[in-house]
């Protein structure tokens, strides 16, 4: 903004409005000593007055609240810009990365190095970023297909590497399967050879030996020795289901807890339709504006039905939780009773052993047998479960979904995606530079569209050649306006998020330079008149043939022979009627 207009304006502000909506924009102007204003304004509805005065901007908000709210209105989703492979950060696309497209400034119409507005300064790689996604190369779905591909790599990992070690398990089977037939002929629970016996019938002797007891004798001692280690097998035995269950009630109650979080964090994003009513009451009001809103929307309606549907849900969730918990607490006290009495059990063994040396003979023989039939029991358990080859029907299915997805979101197909998008644009480009002044030391020309470097020219049948080597301002000015007009043709017919409306600053500098420009402009040779009127007739017909495409321009020659200029003409500022008037208040005063 010149400094004249920034010291006697307060907001600076703009109206975009389709079929059913008006949204007006504003932006406080800082004071002189600040760089920028977190101050906006947004008001949103069917029909929305522009406030007259900056009293009458209430419930302001700030830039990043604001700009949410405006993608929301414009249909920019939850996207993020597409570097293809560049060692460049991913930024989410942002209501900001629109400019290039809407604004053609002065210093850009007939610049014979920069296409696009920004792309002359830090700006460049951020527009090339954001070009997939507004050509819709890149959209919504595919980003969420990018997060899908990432979850199920990480998940075919974990499951490759389960089933790695059931392999490992698998391989080392029959060698564990001898270690442990050793041990068990070793304190007399296996007679037979070890080493010439077959897997088959080490296997069914160890099944034997694992349901072996303690004999029963005559003697008291003997009798009461066995009676206490067959209960602490069955102790120990109930207390490993025990514990077993317990594994899993926990693994459910975190399940529980992770689904109740994420319910809860949806449900506090789908929180958003509570603004709509002031005080718990019926009516429904704008949380911005609080205005009452005249028009229910699908929209709306949809994230109140979820919005009711997680709050179902988690109330599910939370009722559950609790029986949860006071299972957990109950099989807990169940585990720490059998660990009591396994502690007495073993206690009266230890009293036994001390008793008498025989009896502590035949406890040392018969714990060591204990702990081998233990040992035996787990193996087998373990070797029934690794026995058969492991299931890879989860694996494959994982890797199937895998491999679509890299199809889908490869680089080359998403650069093909991207070139035919490209290649529709300068379709149109071409068609709109065919009624525009050219050189005609080109014939047969087509427009070229590149925007991995943001750069354009045009292609005749003997080569390419780049828009700095086209030569003169006005062969510059005709591509700037073909490219611009080209890419909003692209944006109509495959419906993406770029509002409507285009800004040409200075269509005439070819044939107005800036220092022959002190007021306005109405006469000049027939020839430069003539084909500056061809911009103009061309900006008709490309507003009349799209209906809802608006096209401002900001411009200092007048046609007072064309009445559709005139009526097109909003407002004329003259040596004496400024834009800002000379005593007009400055904010600084």
């Amino acid at each position: 903004m010149p400094g004249i207009v920034r010291e006697a304006s307060s907001w600076a502000g703009i109206m975009l409005a389709s079929a059913s909506t008006q949204a007006v924009i504003a932006r406080r102007v800082p004071p002189v000593d600040q760089l920028s204003s977190e101050d906006t304004y947004l008001s949103v509805g069917a029909h929305v007055d522009i406030p007259a005065r900056a009293e009458d901007m209430t419930g302001t908000t700030n830039v990043s609240t604001m700009l949410r709210r405006l993608e929301q209105l414009i249909g920019i989703g939850d996207a993020v810009t597409e570097a293809f492979g560049a060692n460049r950060p991913i930024r989410k696309v942002t209501a900001r990365s629109l400019s290039p497209f809407l604004l053609q400034s002065d210093d850009v119409i007939i610049n014979k190095t920069v296409l696009l507005r920004g792309a002359q300064d830090e700006h460049r790689f951020s527009i090339i970023d954001t070009f997939p996604y507004f050509l819709g190369t890149v959209d919504e779905s595919l980003i969420a297909k990018e997060q899908e591909l990432r979850r199920l790599t990480k998940d075919a990992d974990q499951e490759e590497r389960r089933i790695a070690q059931q392999e490992r398990l698998r391989d080392t089977a029959a060698l564990n399967l001898r270690g442990i037939a050793t041990e068990a002929q070793q304190v007399g629970l296996l007679d037979l050879s070890v080493p010439d016996a077959s897997v088959e019938t080490l296997r069914r002797e160890l099944e034997r030996v694992a349901g072996w007891v303690p004999p029963a004798d005559g003697d008291e001692g003997a009798d009461h020795l066995s009676q206490l280690v067959a209960q602490e097998k069955r102790l120990r035995a109930q207390r490993a289901e025990l514990l077993t269950e317990m594994d899993g009630l926990r693994e459910a109650h975190l399940e529980a807890s992770m689904f109740v979080t994420t319910t809860e964090l949806q449900q506090r994003r789908l929180q958003v339709v509570d603004l709509f009513h002031v005080n718990g009451g019926p009516t429904e009001v704008c949380p911005v504006c609080a205005n009452p809103v005249m028009q229910q929307t699908e929209t709306l309606a949809n994230v109140r039905t979820a919005y009711r549907e997680l709050q179902s849900q988690l109330r599910s969730a939370e009722r559950e939780r609790p029986q949860i918990d006071l299972y957990i607490t109950s099989l807990q006290e169940r585990i720490d009773n059998l660990s009591n009495q396994l502690a007495l059990v073993r206690r009266q063994l230890v009293a036994i052993r001390r008793e008498s040396e025989a009896i502590q003979r035949q406890l040392d023989l018969t714990q060591r047998r204990m702990r081998v039939v233990g040992r035996v029991s787990y193996f087998l358990e373990v070797e029934e479960a690794t026995g058969e080859p492991p299931n890879t029907d989860r694996l494959l299915r994982i890797q199937a979904r895998i491999a679509e997805l890299r199809e889908e979101l490869d680089n080359s197909n998403k650069m093909e995606r991207l070139m035919d998008a490209q290649q529709q644009v300068a379709l149109s480009a071409t068609d709109i530079l065919s009624e525009l002044p050219f050189a005609a030391l080109y014939p047969q020309r087509s427009v070229y569209v590149n925007t991995r470097d943001l750069s354009a020219g045009i292609q005749t049948a003997q080569r390419r050649i780049p828009m700095r080597d086209i030569g003169s301002d006005e062969n510059y000015l005709s591509l700037h306006v073909s490219v611009s007009l080209g890419l909003h043709r692209y944006f109509k017919v495959h419906a993406r998020p770029v509002p409507g409306f285009l800004v040409f600053d200075q269509l005439s500098r070819p044939f107005y330079p800036p220092d022959e420009m002190p007021g306005v402009i109405t006469t000049n040779s027939d020839a430069e008149r003539g084909e500056l009127r061809r911009y103009f007739d061309l900006l008709f017909r490309e507003v009349e043939s799209q209906g809802d495409l608006q096209l401002i321009v900001l411009e200092h020659a007048y046609f007072a022979d064309d009445q559709r200029f005139i009526d097109a003409v909003g407002g004329r500022f003259f040596e004496n009627e400024k834009l800002i008037p000379a005593d007009w208040p400055l904010a600084s005063a």
